[in-house]
């Protein structure tokens, strides 16, 4: 359910609902989902308190991440709502009333694939806003120590997490995924939460973790684990839940989630960053436009995407100074001036390089690989008119990496991100290569404009 395929706003068809206790309250709730109008967003509505107050699912509404993402307005909070909300993004569910005759949404099992199951039986209408799909067009992080998150500019919705834990059955772990419906309801949603017995007392005295049994949270001891697991990294992939969860405030999004030992609380402070960008960049659009690009404007707001720059091969020439046989670049799929370029390097069985570079089984020399993806960095470096007719220059590289080896027939498409600008004219590019979508080659290339 990409951004493409989703033109449209949906809520649910009809109304469900769904009795059980909280996770951390212990508290019976009787939770119903309910079709929202468009524009509308994620609305919790607490039924238990005078005057029904409203909570809309957003970061600025983030009041507490302590083991759960709890949301508050108007004098009202709900909390532990990330499994519930990873299940509507992933639902691609955009308008959405949620009654909740408690503060917390039921526990059910643990897991999302309840609430998955819910919004499945209820259907989705669709409605006639346009469905603004948020692409993320620069990388945000934050960190925390060793700990940290980022989410970065991507043609789709992925996840790279990597958990590390001391307990002996954890160690290190790390999974990666491209998220789908498909894919989230047999490999992420049934994934429950996770907990350790020396916390349990803790987590009692402040008040958390009433409504957790052996089966609704996978308990782990000092040694073993307690409960019957669903996964063998059944921590990991509910960690990837909880990111999901958590992003859904920000509506729906393109981006590449990069993330170790993150929690709620880093999660949180991610949203909260992406939205305060947002919103200043609204501001700073402001309301007036020149008649000549309302068209445009218009497209753009409506679909909520960029629309992307593209280069052909003689464009590309009045960027870079490289020509035949050094020219490495042949299309320009995207480029964002001092921030990233998406390019193209088609190999062919007769470039120059084949014809000495094992002659008979050639292979793509690593170097013009490196090579190919920082002339990508350069357009991102040059694109700009005040740079036009310089050269970028190699200072460094470093954490170069060869996943794969290229052959011709093979097409390179390069991510080059410019992930810091120093004083003066330099520059770091990250630079990653991918042929049908697996990555080949990455690097990290300090760059000098002369």
């Amino acid at each position: 359910m990409t951004g493409k395929q989703e033109a449209k706003q949906h809520t649910i068809k009809e109304a469900v609902s769904y009795a059980g206790i909280g996770l951390h309250s212990g508290k019976e709730v009787v939770m119903r989902l309910l079709p929202a109008s468009a524009d509308s967003g994620i609305v919790f509505i607490r039924t238990d308190l005078p005057g029904r107050p409203k909570i809309k699912a957003v970061p600025e509404n983030i009041t507490s991440t302590v083991k759960a993402t709890t949301l508050g307005a108007d004098g009202a909070e709900v909390f532990t709502v990330e499994h519930l909300l990873a299940a509507i993004n992933m639902a691609a569910v955009d308008n959405l009333e949620v009654e909740l005759s408690a503060p917390e949404p039921p526990v059910a099992d643990g897991s999302a694939l309840v609430f998955w199951e819910l919004l499945q039986k209820a259907g989705r209408k669709e409605q006639e806003a346009p469905r603004r799909v948020y692409n993320i067009d620069k990388t945000f992080s934050v960190y925390d120590g060793a700990r940290y998150i980022t989410l970065q500019p991507y043609d789709g919705f992925r996840v790279s997490f990597t958990s590390i834990n001391k307990h002996p059955l954890l160690g290190t772990q790390f999974f990666d995924i491209e998220l789908t419906p498909e894919n989230f309801v047999e490999e992420i949603a049934p994934a429950r939460t996770v907990a350790f017995m020396h916390e349990l007392e803790t987590l009692r005295k402040m008040g958390l973790g009433l409504g957790g049994t052996l089966e609704n949270v996978v308990v782990f001891d000092d040694e073993k684990i307690l409960s019957e697991t669903r996964f063998d990294n059944e921590l990991i992939r509910h960690k990837i839940l909880d990111v999901i969860g958590d992003l859904c405030l920000l509506g729906p999004i393109k981006g590449h989630v990069v993330a170790v030992m993150t929690g709620h609380a880093l999660n949180g402070r991610l949203t909260k960053e992406i939205a305060a960008y947002r919103k200043s960049k609204t501001e700073a659009a402001g309301p007036v436009r020149r008649k000549e690009n309302m068209a445009e404007t218009k497209e753009q707001t409506e679909s909520g995407e960029r629309k992307p720059i593209t280069l052909d091969i003689n464009e590309i020439t009045k960027i870079l100074p490289h020509r035949y046989p050094m020219l490495l670049v042949d299309k320009v799929l995207d480029v964002e001036p001092m921030k990233y370029a998406i390019g193209v390097k088609n190999i062919t069985a007769n470039e120059m390089q084949f014809l000495g570079h094992f002659p008979g089984q050639p292979i793509m020399p690593g170097v013009l690989l490196i090579e190919a993806m920082a002339q990508v960095g350069g357009i991102a470096m040059l694109y700009p008119e005040e740079n036009r007719g310089k050269i970028s220059v190699f200072a460094r590289i470093d954490n170069v990496r060869f996943r794969r080896q290229l052959l011709p027939g093979d097409q390179l498409i390069t991510r080059a991100e410019v992930t810091k600008i120093m004083r003066g004219n330099m520059g770091i590019i990250h630079c990653e290569g991918k042929v049908d979508g697996k990555v080949a080659c990455e690097c990290d290339c300090t760059f000098a404009i002369r």
